[in-house]
């Protein structure tokens, strides 16, 4: 979870296609386009403030430096479309000036998510290697995305204020993760930044969605959560670990995120079948291999 400005590497191309199987991604952003489609379970999307539920087949866009945080009640599978505005920069370099907004009607959304799973499967036959008809098909995609989907275009001034934006954005969210395990207060992080309590308050809320204090519990309770399952630590140890001033405070904070006590939490997966216990054995999430997730795939193809 280091790190919440996520540095995706691309290899050769300006894009990747891979599966995610995926319980909690605390809130982050990265600099590509991401268009996700739930291949299993279901998904709640928190962004700009506002929550989205997404379940098996739907499909959904981030833009680039767009702050967003995934949960889901079960592990889902996703298939991720992770590609750089760099990538149109010779056809439609507007593409950079370009944010989309609410998603289309399901009837188009089908339409789109049915180019989306071509452009995976030319990916995955491919080997993750670039090849001519999915550089293709993905720019079939976003003309189709321009066609379906709601969407503005930035002036030059806005999208300045966009990147300054994101990159304060990482500089906190590196921060709240190198202390999270020690006594954090946000005078610490203005300090940091050189910036007044009041401000860092108001830009926090709008960028996140939430409040300081909301973010760093979301973060210690999924480290709590590691440790809980992935190790016989006390529960004090583990509070201690994360952060916790007191294991009265973990145990609220940790029953108001995942509805439980964590006594309650590890008993119940200490009795989940094998099965189970591996899939909620995650970090935050796992990135699947190119081989398992094009099997994933043909698996979704068939049933669809």
């Amino acid at each position: 979870m280091k790190d919440e400005f996520e540095v995706i590497s691309h290899g050769a191309a300006d894009y990747k296609v891979f599966v995610v199987n995926l319980l909690y991604r605390t809130p982050h952003i990265h600099k590509d386009f991401e268009i996700c489609l739930i291949l299993e379970g279901s998904v709640r999307l928190l962004s700009r403030g506002r929550e989205y539920r997404y379940e098996k087949g739907a499909l959904w866009v981030i833009n680039p430096l767009e702050s967003h945080e995934l949960a889901a009640d079960q592990p889902a599978l996703i298939l991720s479309l992770q590609v750089s505005p760099t990538f149109f920069a010779s056809a439609f370099p507007q593409i950079e000036h370009t944010e989309f907004l609410q998603p289309p009607a399901a009837a188009r959304t089908a339409l789109l998510a049915q180019t989306f799973l071509d452009i995976a499967r030319a990916y995955f036959d491919h080997a993750g290697e670039p090849s001519l008809r999915c550089v293709g098909l993905i720019f079939l995609f976003f003309d189709s995305l321009l066609l379906h989907f709601p969407h503005t275009c930035m002036t030059e001034k806005e999208r300045q204020i966009s990147a300054n934006k994101a990159q304060r954005i990482r500089r906190i969210s590196d921060y709240i993760d190198s202390h999270y395990s020690e006594k954090l207060l946000l005078t610490d992080v203005a300090a940091d930044l050189g910036l007044t309590m009041s401000y860092l308050s108001h830009f926090f809320k709008a960028s996140f969605g939430m409040s300081f204090q909301e973010y760093v519990m979301k973060l210690r309770c999924e480290k709590a959560r590691q440790l809980l399952l992935l190790t016989d630590f006390s529960l004090l140890d583990i509070s201690m670990a994360c952060g916790f001033s007191d294991i009265k405070y973990f145990n609220k904070g940790f029953s108001r995120q995942f509805g439980c006590s964590p006594r309650q939490y590890r008993r119940q997966f200490q009795h989940e079948e094998l099965a189970q216990q591996q899939k909620s054995m995650l970090s935050t999430q796992e990135v699947l291999s190119a081989a398992t997730s094009r099997v994933i795939l043909e698996t979704y193809l068939r049933s669809s």
